[in-house]
């Protein structure tokens, strides 16, 4: 399909703002222009309560935040989030608005996830931190009225890279055992000398370039290319069998588009289950700029449908 004017008008914004790639300024520069997305967003979606507090990691305590959707009655199933960013930007802040979005349209507690940035901290350090998190928020979860035993885990690009690495982690060291996974045009293969179609098709000009996935391996993972760690590259498992059912959301004009397509054949040729959902004419992003593209809602009508199935929502 042609690009969607909805992700013609956001180019044309950051166009508009001379908008530099993350590869062309300072990394904390990067970070600091993280927060432009809340502006794409709309306002706060009154929920249940929102808690700030931390869990244990392996170097320290983490930052979570709880969202408790507006109305839910009883026990609600839990869905544990991990941001994009490239492993380098992103945090609690920059997802509060499309998270709240989701756990009014789920009804499920949703937690989101602080970990340790690259390059600061490389490759395993924010996996591990992910994991050791999601132990900690399973363990506290009645606390927030949620059930640890209906569990998802979820995550947007860079995040999604992390959400199915734990699940990979959780498999191998023996838990917490989890429902489904949701990964949002996840990052699961290294960029440099990928094979897939989409990274030459849309390598420039929709957004997320080729440059700069390059770049956020090299702060994340410097090896991973030649000695792909499944932890860090999940697409490079030789075991993707026993790991929970799995909603892969693609973007059609994103150069993450066909290995998070790819991962979900490779789950399934693995007897697990997967579907995968491509969003014609988008680009990566949409997911944070949920104000913008209409199908954010449609992406909260997939999720909530996997919730429905998987972790018993209802």
């Amino acid at each position: 399909m042609p690009l969607h004017p909805q992700a013609r008008a956001l180019l044309s914004r950051f166009a508009a703002q001379r908008r530099p790639a993350v590869t062309e300024v300072p990394l904390t520069v990067a970070r600091a222009s993280t927060a432009d997305w809340i502006s794409l967003q709309g306002e706060p979606e009154p929920v249940g309560p929102v808690t700030d507090t931390f869990v244990p990691g392996p170097a320290g305590q983490l930052p979570v935040r709880v969202h408790r959707p507006r109305t839910a009655t009883g026990r609600r199933p839990l869905l544990v989030y991990f941001h994009g960013g490239g492993w380098i930007t992103g945090g609690l802040e920059v997802v509060d608005r499309p998270l709240r979005r989701l756990a009014n349209a789920t009804g499920a507690v949703v937690v989101s996830v602080g970990y340790r940035l690259a390059p600061e901290t490389q490759f395993p350090g924010p996996v591990e931190d992910c994991h050791a998190a999601l132990r900690g928020v399973c363990a506290r979860a009645a606390d927030w009225g949620a059930d640890a035993d209906r569990l998802t885990v979820a995550g947007d690009s860079a995040g999604g890279n992390l959400a199915a690495a734990v699940c990979l982690m959780a498999r191998d060291r023996g838990g917490p055992r989890i429902g489904a996974q949701v990964l949002i045009y996840p990052i699961t293969a290294p960029a440099a000398g990928s094979p897939s179609p989409s990274y030459r098709e849309h390598a420039e000009n929709c957004l997320l370039t080729r440059d700069m996935m390059l770049r956020y391996w090299e702060h994340y993972a410097p090896g991973a290319a030649a000695a792909p760690h499944p932890y860090a590259a999940p697409l490079y498992a030789d075991d993707l069998g026993g790991l929970p059912p799995a909603l892969v959301l693609t973007a059609e004009y994103d150069p993450l588009r066909d290995e998070g397509e790819e991962y979900a054949r490779r789950l399934r040729a693995a007897g697990g289950e997967a579907e995968t959902v491509r969003y014609d004419g988008l680009i990566h992003g949409f997911f944070w700029a949920c104000e913008m593209f209409d199908a954010f809602g449609l992406a909260l009508g997939d999720i909530t449908r996997t919730l429905d199935r998987h972790a018993q929502i209802r």
